[in-house]
């Protein structure tokens, strides 16, 4: 009588505010309050970092018009793993989902809660990375490994727990604390920029140098490796796709949330941009570890700081419950397609969420913060990441041709050029990221095919079952 009951399913609970709380929400997290510093030391002058920032944000926005009509065509829960499924096959699906979950977004929530870690240590002076309570060391193929213990990870796996708790209780819940620390995060953004704007305290020399005297190779290296920590403050633009199969009027809310929240994040990444510089001097900015916090600093003192400081903690609080909310998704749609194990498709009786998924995300991503700098989970994360969204955006053209008839609510924007210029510029990012960063790019493909074997064994497996009970 039980396996003739009905099965739970997700909840259509989201409309188009939780789409762009959940779409800005994830895409702005520590990256922008941390890696203008990075990218100042790639680079070292304004006219390439602005630059770096405009051609991440415009590869973003390409990429977020090509999902839109997807997530028009396909609103389903999984987002790229329907649609790379429906056009390259399901064992790309598979390997979507394997990336995303277990690379991409435990990755993400591993690094993002040690940062949150990382700038609680501005008020708690104990948790820093270098009082770490067990530390070990060694070597592996001639590199450098390290994994660490200490109050930093213990914060980070903290958050992490909460956020499990609360997208476990279900998308509505979740898509609510969501509304809340993306509604903080940007206010406290737009103070931090308008604080500097006011504050009398900044100068324009402090852009210079504007442009280097000579753009020589090791530049176009350079470009591309900073590109690297812009598209990692700017991933998570595919994330909203994930959480379709939840969405009230998907066809339109999420190509709006897509639209809306890129546009806006753009905007925001840039004039932060020329904030900081306008109040640090390019110079000295890669010698700061929490730049925005650095900044504030600067031109409203200890008690301003403290205010970003704490602006900066909802941001990251939030956007590690974005991962928790989105990420279960893309491996909750493998696991009812019979590409994974079927119980990561589970749906719990009262709270309608995949919860064994987002237990298992939570899990993971815990341990993933023993290991690792924050450098390495960015480049672990956004090369896997961005090959698999050159596929994704691929499939827009491909389903065209597939699917001629089906309805189509939004077409992309400047199809098919803006589609194929995103499918160049991330190609050309995957080769250079290969080439500039090889071990950790290795490390991301390693990662990836070992996924193989699990997806030969449970589609194997639910053929079988599939024929044993017909």
């Amino acid at each position: 009588m039980a396996d003739e009951l009905p099965q739970p399913q997700l909840l259509r609970a989201l409309g188009l505010r939780e789409g762009i709380a959940i779409h800005m929400g994830v895409m702005i997290g520590s990256g922008i309050f941390l890696v203008p510093a990075t990218i100042a030391g790639h680079l070292q002058a304004m006219g390439p970092i602005i630059l770096v920032w405009v051609v991440a944000g415009m590869l973003t926005l390409f990429g977020a018009l090509t999902l839109a009509e997807l997530s028009a065509v396909l609103p389903q829960a999984g987002g790229p793993y329907v649609y790379l499924r429906h056009s390259f096959g399901r064992v790309w699906g598979f390997l979507f989902s394997w990336n995303d979950y277990f690379i991409n977004k435990a990755g993400s929530a591993a690094a993002i809660a040690v940062a949150f870690a990382t700038f609680l240590g501005y008020f708690i002076p104990a948790l820093s990375p270098e009082h770490a309570l067990c530390r070990y060391e060694w070597s592996l193929f001639g590199h450098p490994v390290e994994v660490a213990f200490g109050w930093v990870q213990i914060v980070a796996m903290a958050v992490i727990a909460l956020v499990t708790y609360i997208n476990v209780r279900g998308v509505k819940f979740g898509g609510w604390v969501m509304d809340i620390f993306t509604t903080a995060k940007v206010l406290a953004l737009v103070g931090l920029i308008l604080a500097v704007i006011f504050s009398g305290k900044g100068s324009t020399a402090n852009f210079l140098p504007w442009w280097p005297e000579n753009w020589t190779s090791q530049m176009t290296a350079a470009f591309g490796l900073a590109m690297i920590s812009a598209l990692w403050a700017y991933d998570g633009w595919i994330d909203v796709t994930l959480t379709a199969g939840e969405f009230k009027n998907p066809q339109r809310n999420v190509p709006l949330s897509l639209l809306i929240g890129t546009i806006a994040v753009i905007i925001l990444y840039l004039s932060a941009n020329l904030a900081y510089a306008y109040a640090i001097p390019i110079g000295t900015m890669p010698g700061s570890s929490r730049i925005a916090a650095d900044v504030a600093e600067a031109v409203l003192g200890p008690v301003g700081a403290s205010l970003v400081v704490i602006g900066i903690l909802c941001s990251t609080f939030g956007t590690t419950n974005g991962m928790l909310l989105a990420g279960p998704r893309s491996i909750y749609a493998a696991g009812a397609d019979g590409a994974f194990s079927t119980a990561f498709s589970k749906v719990h009786p009262r709270f309608r969420s995949p919860y064994i998924a987002i237990i298992s995300l939570g899990v993971w991503g815990s341990l993933l913060t023993l290991s690792g700098t924050y450098e390495q989970i960015i480049s672990y994360v956004v090369f896997g990441s961005w090959a698999f969204y050159a596929m994704t955006a691929a499939s827009v053209i491909i389903l065209r041709r597939k699917m001629p008839n089906a309805e189509r609510p939004y077409k992309a924007w400047g199809y098919p050029y803006a589609t194929l210029l995103f499918v160049g510029i991330a190609t050309w990012f995957i080769y250079n990221t290969l080439v500039e960063d090889t071990r950790n790019a290795l490390i991301g493909i390693v990662l990836l095919l070992i996924s193989l074997p699990f997806y030969f064994y449970w589609t194997r497996w639910s053929s079988q079952r599939r024929a044993a009970e017909s």
